[in-house]
C-alpha cells in the first residue's frame, strides 16, 4: 500500500471525526477526537454501537462523551498493569510452593534415617553387638542431621527473600488499585470507583429498602476561570471544592471527581429533601469562600456550584439514576446557577431544608 494512501485515509478520518463533533455541538479535544476518530474508523464495534444508542436517545453530547472515553479506553492501562502484579504475585507463591515442598521431600529422607535407627535399636541385641554397626548407624544420623541443618538455613533464607518479595508485590499492588480508583488531579475517588460504589449502593438499597439519593454537581463557569486565570489556578479551584465536598458529607456518603470540573455525591440512608439539604450546604460552603493567589495577593473572587439531585427508584438502571440527576443540573444550569434542582417533587414546597430527614 501507498503509504500517501495510509494518510489520506487518516486525514479523511480525521475530517469526519471533527465533522461529526461539530454536527452535534461538541467541542473538539482529546477526548472527543479519539472517539469521532474511532466511530468512523470501525475497528471498535462496541463503541460505534454505543455511540448510535446514545444518539437515538438524544443523549450524545459532551458530557456522555467524556463518560464513553473512560469505558472504552480509561482502564486497559490500570487493568493490565494490576493482571501483570498479580502474575508477578502467583509466580512467587508458586516458588515458595516449591520450596515447601523441598523442603517436605528433606524432612522425609530425614524421618527414613531415624526410622532405620529405631528399627535397628528395636531388633534383639546382636543387632547392635558390634561397635562398627553402632558408629556407622550414629555417623548416618549425624551426617543427615548436618544436611538438614545446611538445607534448613538454605530454604529459611530462601522463604525470607519470598516473603519480602510478596510483601512488596503485595504493597505494589495495593498502590496501583488505589491509584486506579483515585483521582489524581483532587485526591478523591474517580469515576471508576463511584461506578464501582454506585453499584453496591443500588443494591443495598433494593435490599434493605432505604432511600438512596444521588448529587451531581458542576463548577459554574469553569472554562472561563481556567481562560481568565490558566489552568493551575483551575485545577486549584477543583482542588478545593473536592475537599470541601468531602469535608461536607458524613459516614458512607460517598464523594467522587465525575470528571472535568463535575462531581458527584451519593447520599445512602437520604431522601430527596434531605439531599437537597446536603447540596445546600456544599453551595454555601464553596460559595462563602473567597480565592486569593498567595503568590501575589491577588483575589479571584468567588466560585460557585450548581446541583441536580435524584433519588433512586428501585428497579431503574443506573444510567436512568444519572440521567434524572443530569437533567436535575441542567436546569439549574438553565435557571441561573449557583442552584440546586430535580426534576423530581418535594414532598414540601420549600426546597431548601437545613437538615436531612
Amino acid at each position: 500500500m501507498d503509504p500517501s494512501d495510509t494518510i489520506d485515509q487518516s486525514r479523511e478520518l480525521a475530517r469526519l471525526a471533527l465533522g461529526f463533533l461539530e454536527s452535534h455541538a461538541i467541542p473538539a479535544d482529546p477526548r472527543t477526537f479519539t472517539l469521532g476518530y474511532a466511530y468512523y474508523d470501525g475497528t471498535n464495534t462496541e463503541l460505534k454501537t454505543e455511540v448510535d444508542h446514545l444518539i437515538a436517545a438524544g443523549a450524545f453530547n459532551r458530557r456522555s462523551c467524556g463518560r464513553l472515553y473512560e469505558d472504552i479506553f480509561g482502564v486497559d492501562t490500570e487493568a493490565r498493569a494490576i493482571r501483570d502484579a498479580s502474575g508477578m504475585i502467583e509466580h512467587t507463591l508458586s516458588r515458595v510452593l516449591e520450596t515447601m515442598n523441598e523442603a517436605g521431600k528433606d524432612v522425609e529422607t530425614y524421618g527414613k534415617v531415624l526410622e532405620d535407627f529405631n528399627g535397628k535399636v528395636g531388633n534383639d541385641a546382636a543387632a547392635l553387638s558390634a561397635d562398627a554397626d553402632i558408629r556407622g548407624a550414629i555417623e548416618s544420623i549425624m551426617a543427615e542431621t548436618r544436611k538438614m541443618a545446611t538445607r534448613s538455613s538454605a530454604l529459611e533464607k530462601r522463604f525470607a527473600d519470598n516473603s519480602e518479595e510478596i510483601v512488596e508485590l503485595r504493597r505494589d499492588l495495593d498502590e496501583m488499585r488505589t491509584a486506579a480508583t483515585t483521582d489524581a488531579l483532587t485526591g478523591i475517588a474517580n469515576r471508576k470507583h463511584f461506578d464501582i460504589r454506585l453499584q453496591e449502593y443500588t443494591e443495598d438499597c433494593a435490599r434493605n429498602g432505604e432511600p438512596l439519593s444521588l448529587l451531581m454537581g458542576d463548577v459554574d463557569h469553569f472554562k472561563t476561570f481556567n481562560d481568565e486565570h490558566g489552568h493551575q489556578v483551575g485545577d486549584m479551584v477543583l482542588r478545593l471544592v473536592a475537599r470541601t465536598m468531602a469535608e461536607c458529607v458524613r459516614g458512607r456518603d460517598f464523594v467522587a471527581r465525575y470528571g472535568g470540573e463535575e462531581f458527584v455525591v451519593l447520599l445512602p440512608k437520604t431522601g430527596l429533601e434531605g439531599s437537597f439539604a446536603v447540596a445546600e450546604n456544599i453551595r454555601n460552603t464553596i460559595s462563602s469562600k473567597r480565592l486569593m493567589l498567595k503568590s501575589t495577593g491577588k483575589t479571584l473572587g468567588m466560585v460557585t456550584l450548581s446541583f441536580g439531585v435524584a433519588q433512586f427508584k428501585p428497579g431503574e438502571t443506573l444510567e436512568e439514576l444519572i440521567t434524572r440527576a443530569d437533567s436535575g443540573l441542567y436546569a439549574a444550569k438553565k435557571h441561573g446557577r449557583n442552584r440546586v434542582e430535580s426534576t423530581e417533587p418535594l414532598a414540601s414546597e420549600i426546597r431548601r431544608v437545613t437538615m436531612r430527614g
